[in-house]
């Protein structure tokens, strides 16, 4: 009767090992936390520079990367090179980024962030931090330690896994894969 009671006690580690549902799903919370929390930081881009949150990622890489070419910097900014292409040429036009032709070869364009692009990123990276602070202040400076180290030790397993294993869906033909 013990085990039995213990088991179906309602503890995070019940609900992350054993989901019911895609409310007790690591990634369903880990994907909420971020959307709180880079919702705040996405109204305040919006709202006082006037960029979108793939262009604040895109700053904040290339704040910390040398000149970097397009498809380096969509891996990087986990984007598809559409996004990333119109992202890259938004901050064009409002002068946060530089594109740099190699005179060698015309085709290989290297981008990277402008003085105004650096400005506005030391704007936003305070308030960025401010927030990443005030969600981890719940927890105690050794749980954060932990949680760094688990989070990498989930990413280095979450890079082993392979999309190639699983089938993708023709949505120009609008069809579902769906076994029934």
């Amino acid at each position: 009767m013990k085990t039995l009671i213990n088991e179906n006690l309602e503890s995070p580690f019940n609900k992350l090992s054993r989901p019911r549902g895609i409310q007790d799903m690591f990634l369903y919370r880990i994907n909420q936390l971020r959307a709180k929390g880079g919702g705040v930081v996405l109204r305040y881009c919006e709202g006082e520079f006037g960029i979108t949150r793939r262009e604040w990622v895109i700053l904040a890489i290339l704040s910390t990367e040398e000149v970097i070419n397009s498809s380096a910097l969509a891996s990087l900014a986990e984007l598809t090179p559409p996004a990333t292409s119109k992202a890259v040429s938004s901050l064009l036009t409002k002068g946060l980024l530089e594109r740099n032709v190699d005179p060698q070869n015309r085709r290989v364009a290297r981008i990277n962030i402008s003085k105004s692009g650096k400005d506005v990123y030391e704007q936003i990276l305070p308030i960025v931090i401010l927030i990443n602070k005030y969600i981890l202040e719940t927890i105690s400076k050794d749980e954060i330690k932990l949680l760094d180290s688990m989070l990498e030790r989930m990413q280095k397993q979450a890079n082993k896994l392979d999309m190639r294993e699983f089938p993708l869906a023709n949505r120009r033909k609008g069809s579902l894969r769906i076994k029934l």
